[in-house]
């Protein structure tokens, strides 16, 4: 069964729309550079018409190496001036997966990591406390050990609490 006219020109206008799409990333100026409107590119995807959610999914991948590109031949060339910003952005938006921090990974790591030190520090505590009945003075290794384990515990509160709010944010 031989192809509509209609099927033809949708197909010619997918093809040009992924195309432009690969190089700018832009839903918007896609469409308008290859004069179909957005609400018709998004109909496109929702529908899976000709197949062409898989298309774009392959489209926007394009986009996220043509940045990724950009990023390696800007570290290459990169001036102690020069401010990344933009791109890291950029690079944030279309491939968070490769390029923006797994919070919930990290916090969670965090936290874990504070349980333990709070069991270990609660020891040394319990330990320093019946050292105390028994009248014995802790070591100057003891007492390094606990400064070192609150100094720990302050900097993983700080990076979990600075997770949490930062996650917060995220749309």
């Amino acid at each position: 069964m031989g192809k509509t006219e209609r099927e033809i020109s949708t197909r010619k206008k997918m093809a040009q729309f992924l195309v432009e799409f690969s190089s700018v990333g832009s839903v918007r100026k896609s469409a308008m550079e290859v004069n179909v409107p957005r609400t018709t590119v998004y109909g496109w995807i929702r529908s899976d018409t000709y197949g062409f959610k898989e298309l774009y999914e392959t489209a926007k991948h394009s986009f996220r190496e043509y940045l990724q590109d950009i990023a390696i031949d800007r570290v290459k060339v990169q001036k102690p001036g020069d401010n990344p910003v933009l791109l890291i952005t950029l690079l944030n938006a279309h491939w968070p997966e490769r390029y923006r921090k797994d919070q919930s990974a990290g916090s969670d790591a965090a936290k874990e990591m504070m349980a333990e030190w709070r069991k270990w520090l609660k020891k040394g505590i319990k330990a320093s406390k019946e050292g105390k009945k028994k009248k014995e003075t802790r070591t100057e290794s003891e007492i390094e050990r606990e400064e070192a384990v609150a100094e720990a515990q302050k900097i993983l509160a700080r990076r979990s609490d600075g997770n949490s709010n930062s996650g917060t944010t995220r749309g």
